[in-house]
């Protein structure tokens, strides 16, 4: 057992009401976790409230407790700790006046602040889902077929449906042990991956028609503008996956997807195969994540943000 994981067992343990944050932009991993770990506490009879600044995106609607996530900029109340799932540090939640905050910190990327009073970071685990199941385990606690679900859900989304370099024995170990107590695999992926609509579709197709690749070097980009969502309808959530189609290119090893913000700002998505490490480069403009997928963010506009990451990226990348 983590030398972390008893001290924090003991503080749920001792103490009553906890708020449950995770990152700006949720993914499944955040939305699960956070869902799993709530129902969880409350069957020790704790006080729990689980925040998110941005809405959930379409494809975790359907998870079972989904009501209990609020969307809030502000915590609401006191708690006697903050748990925090899959941040390096109190800003990546995005919500406001946590300073000052007794903080559980929960991760498993590499190079995560320790910016809690307990801090539990383990980046072999493939999701944060799996450290989540490890501390109900830990408290003795029931895995019933709703918290089953929405772990699985999370491991599902976060290993690439078990594509990913991250996915290890233990992760089907434990996915296993999910579908035996409820979680159906068939049903996840087919809400998760199959319950999409129409303007994610028309979307993708703009998208996919701005994709450049390299002459000479194994690196894709594609672009989204402001002006594709509204022509669309479609919404920024629905880009999830999106940076995935180039990669499955045969020649391709490292892809960018930048997303416009507005007129100053530019969100990059960076993933990879085999070896090449996206989260160093992440890290040039303060972002982070894994080897193989990463994020970050540049003060700059579309047009400026791809020449500065696609200079980076022919510069580290060997023909």
């Amino acid at each position: 057992m983590d030398s972390a994981l008893p001290k924090i067992v003991q503080f749920l343990r001792e103490h009553q009401s906890f708020a449950i944050l995770s990152h700006q932009r949720p993914d499944g991993d955040s939305i699960g976790s956070s869902l799993a770990l709530g129902c969880a506490l409350k069957q020790l009879g704790k006080t729990i409230s689980i925040y998110q600044i941005d809405p959930i995106p379409a494809a975790y609607k359907s998870l079972p407790d989904s009501n209990l996530l609020e969307i809030k900029s502000r915590l609401k109340g006191t708690y006697d700790s903050l748990i925090i799932l899959e941040c390096n540090g109190l800003e990546r939640t995005g919500l406001k006046d946590l300073k000052g905050c007794h903080v559980i910190n929960i991760d498993h990327h590499p190079n995560t602040n320790m910016f809690g009073a307990l801090n539990w970071v383990d980046d072999s685990a493939a999701a944060v889902a799996e450290l989540v199941y490890e501390l109900i385990l830990a408290l003795r606690l029931v895995i019933t077929p709703s918290i089953a679900t929405n772990l699985y859900a999370a491991i599902l989304t976060d290993t690439g449906s078990f594509q990913f370099p991250n996915t290890t024995p233990k992760t089907f170990s434990i996915a296993a042990d999910l579908s035996s107590k409820g979680a159906n695999p068939a049903s996840i992926a087919r809400f998760v991956y199959m319950n999409q609509p129409h303007s994610r579709l028309k979307l993708l197709v703009e998208v996919l028609g701005t994709l450049q690749i390299h002459p000479t070097k194994p690196i894709a980009w594609i672009t989204l503008t402001r002006d594709m969502l509204q022509r669309t309808g479609a919404t920024p959530d629905l880009t999830e996956g999106f940076v995935n189609y180039p990669l499955s290119l045969n020649r391709v090893q490292i892809v960018a997807f930048l997303r416009e913000k507005n007129s100053g700002e530019t969100r990059v998505s960076l993933r990879s195969k085999n070896n090449i490490d996206v989260s160093e480069i992440a890290r040039i403009w303060g972002g982070g994540g894994h080897k193989n997928a990463a994020g970050l963010t540049i003060s700059a506009t579309l047009l400026e943000a791809k020449k500065q990451v696609i200079k980076e990226l022919d510069e580290r990348i060997s023909k």
